[in-house]
């Protein structure tokens, strides 16, 4: 199965960030701090304007 990106899921299916969180969660994906994912990280992450690509992590 392919990883899904949290910017496809704002753009494609018009997620809200609780959504891609638990989406996220779903896959078992983890940030790179913390166990869980908050709309605000997602927010932030989605935010972020530079060309690296977000730390995410297989449970």
């Amino acid at each position: 199965m392919e990883q899904t990106e949290p910017d496809q899921l704002r753009d494609e299916d018009e997620l809200s960030l609780r959504e891609i969180a638990a989406a996220l969660e779903a896959e078992g994906l983890r940030p790179k701090r913390g166990e869980h994912w908050h709309p605000e990280t997602v927010r932030r992450m989605l935010a972020n304007t530079t060309d690296r690509l977000p730390t995410l992590r297989k449970r």
